[in-house]
Order: structure tokens, then C-alpha cells, then sequence
């Protein structure tokens, strides 16, 4: 099957990743009016698409004590979300944080909502779960802290058709599917073909069945999900060619093709490139 070619530039785009890197060694994607502030997320963004790259990590010390910083004496984090990425950052360099997490990360999961998520909030709320999922498994934290979020998420989010959204779509349904495997659930035939029916000749996957849209975010995910359920994609040319548009002169990735560069759509299509042409992981994707 083809994989598309080329369709990008990875010197471009490892030159763009290090251009966002700031003195204290973390990284930020927008560079305004001298304001520039490093955070977890895109220090993470950076990090996994360098080292996806096959790409050498500028200023490694410095940037380890910035992420073991975000973390206060207590062990706690300023959020869930810095807690998920600077931790996730610091386990690909090899490094640990400066305290125990764990009964930091513990209390934030069982703050989690069990029950009555608004529908407005399924997509961040199958998201920021996943995530919670991979720090559990990553820590050693018991299935409990998380398993009854997990299980009515799932439930409120599932559409009868196949899928999981108030719409449902692909991204969504990445992330539901990551949590089945992590609860042990079957994955039901409708929702194993949800994905396949998203995919498209010219947009690659489409944001739904009927869409006649795409994004970085939903291309990523659908991969990312293709890998979940060991299949591949039926248009692979189409993605990359969906790449090959969103990549900036200046190196950067744009979640669409007319929109602005950012580490985190960067390391979305570094990702995607790298799953349209091996086996990618099952770790479940930010």
C-alpha cells in the first residue's frame, strides 16, 4: 500500500520545533511581543516530535529542571493537564520528578466527575480520562481512582449508530476506545467500523460520516485509533498530502491548512507521518 512519499520537511520542521525553545530550557509555540512563557504542553509537543524526529534535544539539563519545577515540594501540580504533560515529557527523557506524584495525582483523579458530565464537555472529558489513564498506568495507581468517570463517560458519550460524541467522531472515539482496552471492555463491531466509515479519497478521514471537513487533531486520531484496532487507513496519499498543506514555510503545522503553526499540531503531524509509514505505539495520545 502507499504511504503518500515525502510530503513533508523534517529538517524544516526540527528547525522550527528548536526555534520555540526559551531560556529555561522549556518550549512555547508563539513568539509576540516579548511574552514568550514556557508550559508543560508544548514542552511536551517538543520533546515527543524531536524525538520522533530521530532529533537531537537542545539544552536536556536545563529543560529536565524546568519540567521537575512545575511540580511543587508537595508534590502537587498547578493542574491535572501540567501534572499529565510535564510528567509525560520527563518519562521520555529518562528522568524523574524531583517528589512522589502519586498521591498528588490520586486525589486529582478521584475529583474526576463519576456522573452528569454536560454534553459540551465529552470531548475533554474522554480526553483529560485517557490521559488520566496513561498516568495510572505509568504510576501504578489503582484501576478505582478513575473507573467510575471511565465507565459513565463511556456510557453518556456513546452513540447507538457506532462512535462515541454528542456528534460522534473520530477523536472522540480514539479516546473512548482507550479506555475500553484500559477497563477490558470488548470493543463492539459498529464502533470498530465508526473510523473507517470517517475515512475520505480527498480529505483522508473526515471529522464525521457526513463531514465534508478535516483537521490535524481528526487525522491523528483516526491513526491513532486504525493502530488500537491494527488496521491502516484506506487513503494514506490523502493524508499526506493533508500534511504536505498544513506545514509552514517556516517548518511548523497548522491544525488546517490556513491556520497558524503550533508545537502541538506539529508533533500531530510528525506522529501521523510516522504511523502512515510504521506500526505506531499503542500509548495513548495526548
Amino acid at each position: 500500500m502507499a504511504t503518500g512519499g515525502p510530503v513533508f520537511s523534517e529538517d524544516r520542521a526540527a528547525d522550527y520545533i528548536r526555534s520555540r525553545q526559551d531560556a529555561d530550557g522549556g518550549f512555547c509555540f508563539y513568539r509576540a511581543w516579548g511574552v514568550e512563557e514556557s508550559n508543560a504542553p508544548d514542552t511536551f509537543y517538543a520533546v515527543a516530535s524531536l524525538q520522533c524526529l530521530g532529533r537531537e534535544i537542545p539544552r536536556q539539563d536545563l529543560l529536565t529542571r524546568y519540567l521537575q519545577q512545575r511540580q511543587s515540594t508537595s508534590g502537587d501540580f498547578p493542574s491535572l493537564t501540567v501534572a499529565y504533560f510535564a510528567l509525560s515529557a520527563l518519562r521520555r527523557l529518562g528522568a524523574d520528578p524531583l517528589h512522589d506524584p502519586r498521591p498528588a495525582l490520586e486525589q486529582w483523579m478521584r475529583r474526576l466527575p463519576g456522573i452528569g458530565p454536560v454534553p459540551d464537555r465529552w470531548s475533554s472529558g474522554l480526553r483529560n480520562l485517557a490521559r488520566c489513564v496513561r498516568l495510572a498506568l505509568d504510576w501504578s495507581l489503582p484501576p478505582p481512582v478513575w473507573e467510575p468517570a471511565a465507565l459513565a463517560l463511556l456510557a453518556l458519550s456513546h452513540d447507538a449508530g457506532g462512535g462515541y460524541g454528542i456528534k460522534a467522531n473520530p477523536t472522540d472515539t480514539y479516546h473512548a476506545l482507550l479506555l475500553q482496552r484500559a477497563l477490558g471492555q470488548a470493543i463492539t463491531a459498529a464502533d470498530q467500523a465508526f473510523v473507517r466509515r470517517c475515512e475520505d479519497p480527498v480529505l483522508g478521514i473526515r471529522m464525521a460520516p457526513d463531514s465534508a471537513s478535516t483537521n490535524m487533531e481528526t487525522i491523528h486520531a483516526a491513526l491513532r485509533a486504525f493502530s488500537l484496532l491494527a488496521e491502516r487507513p484506506r487513503f494514506p496519499v490523502a493524508i499526506g498530502e493533508f500534511l504536505r498543506r498544513c506545514q509552514h514555510q517556516q517548518g511548523g503545522f497548522g491544525r488546517t491548512g490556513d491556520a497558524i503553526a503550533t508545537l502541538e499540531s506539529t508533533w500531530r503531524a510528525i506522529d501521523t507521518r510516522q504511523a502512515l509509514t510504521v506500526e505506531a505505539d499503542n500509548v495513548p495520545a495526548p
